[in-house]
């Protein structure tokens, strides 16, 4: 493996781990009582997968037909098919997935913002991860891993 590739693995890795992390922490935190950012929220996710539904949704029926699904997804392809060939690179399709995931960003930054005043703070931004693992360490071994995972599930069945 040359430089760059393991360059570009630890990037990847990182950004996976710190999302992971985020959304580890979120889940946790409301599953079990604790303060996580509720990008979990099932209410919060309802709301993102009604605004999907309604966009694809064509004639507001109230159901999607296969072929109000396939023309959604026929529209992104073309609308990020930059190049017209009929397959989308790695630049056209993070584009589409950007517009994709825009309302769980936006959804996460507002979780995120607590004040409201459409900026996210260090503050904002640390603290739902600030004492995760004295929150989250069941055993008591200064570290988070799956044993935290099983002991609590253990726990909560006595």
């Amino acid at each position: 493996m040359n430089a760059r590739t393991k360059k570009l693995t630890a990037i990847g890795a990182a950004a996976v781990l710190g999302v992971a992390a985020v959304a580890g922490a979120s889940y946790a935190g409301h599953r079990y009582g604790g303060h996580g950012m509720g990008f979990l929220d099932k209410g919060q996710l309802a709301i993102s997968a009604m605004e999907m539904f309604d966009s694809i949704d064509a004639d507001s029926d109230g159901k999607l037909t296969q072929a109000e699904i396939d023309q959604a997804r026929n529209d992104r392809h073309a609308a990020h098919d930059a190049n017209g060939d009929g397959d989308l690179s790695l630049q056209e399709f993070a584009a589409l997935w950007h517009e994709t995931t825009q309302p769980l960003t936006v959804r996460a930054f507002q979780m995120l913002d607590t004040d409201g005043n459409a900026i996210v703070s260090r503050a904002e931004f640390d603290r739902p991860l600030a004492d995760i693992v004295r929150r989250l360490d069941r055993n008591g071994d200064g570290g988070l891993s799956m044993k935290d995972h099983r002991r609590r599930d253990h726990d909560r069945d006595n």
